[in-house]
C-alpha cells in the first residue's frame, strides 16, 4: 500500500516494511458504540479499472464491499466535490490490474478518535481488521484497512479526519484484484504493507 500525499512532491512508500520487523502494535478495543447501522447504498464518486480489463469480477466485488459498508449512526453520504480535496493523501495499491471505488461521507458532531474505533471494530462484511489500535491520542488523518484476509492487497481503507466545523469526514477507497493480478516488486528485504498501515 502506497500513501501519497498530495502536492507534496516524491512518492513516499509507507506501506513498504521490511521483513521481519513488526508494522506496529495491535491494541484490541472493545467496541462501546451502538451496533453497526446501514447507510443505505453509497454512491460512489470515482470509478476505475486500470488495463488491461476489465474484469467484471473484480469490479462487482468492489462494489459488493463498498454497498455493503456500515458507518456509525447519523453519517450522511457527501460527493468528490464537496470531500474530495478535503484529505491530503490517497491510497496507491501495488497490484493490478485492479478495480477501484471511491466514497465520502460527513458524520456530524462526531470524535474522531470514537469514530476511528467504531470502524475498525464493524469491519464490512467479509472484510477483516488486521489490527485495531488505541486511537485515543490520534490527530489528523486516520487509515483504517480491510481486507478479505491476511496479506491481501485488495479490501477497502477507510480514511478518517476531523472536519473544521466538529463533523469528521470519511472517505473509503475500495480495489479488488482482477483474476490475473500481479504485484510490483517491493525490492530486496522488502514486501507490501497491509493496506491502511501507511
Amino acid at each position: 500500500m502506497r500513501t501519497r500525499p498530495r502536492g507534496r512532491g516524491p512518492l513516499v512508500i509507507a506501506g513498504t516494511l521490511l521483513v521481519g520487523v513488526l508494522a506496529g502494535c495491535a491494541t484490541p478495543v472493545g467496541s462501546a458504540y451502538p451496533s453497526p447501522t446501514p447507510t443505505g447504498t453509497p454512491s460512489a464518486s470515482e470509478e476505475s479499472f486500470l488495463s488491461p480489463g476489465p474484469d467484471t469480477g473484480a469490479l462487482e466485488r468492489a462494489r459488493t464491499w463498498l454497498n455493503t459498508a456500515v458507518l456509525p449512526e447519523g453519517a450522511v453520504a457527501a460527493d468528490a466535490d464537496s470531500l474530495g480535496s478535503a484529505f491530503s493523501s490517497y491510497t496507491g495499491w501495488p497490484c493490478g490490474p485492479v478495480a477501484t471505488l471511491t466514497a465520502y461521507w460527513r458524520l456530524p458532531d462526531a470524535d474522531l478518535a470514537e469514530t476511528a474505533t467504531w470502524i475498525s471494530t464493524h469491519p464490512v462484511p467479509g472484510l477483516m481488521v488486521p489490527f485495531v489500535r488505541d486511537y485515543a491520542d490520534v490527530e489528523g488523518e486516520v487509515h483504517i484497512g480491510q481486507i478479505p484476509a491476511q496479506e491481501s492487497q485488495e479490501g477497502i481503507v477507510f480514511t478518517i479526519k476531523p472536519a473544521a466545523d466538529g463533523d469528521v469526514d470519511i472517505r473509503a477507497e475500495v480495489a479488488a484484484l482482477a483474476a490475473d493480478a500481479t504485484c510490483a516488486d517491493p525490492g530486496p528485504g522488502a514486501r507490501w504493507g497491509t493496506p491502511g498501515e501507511g
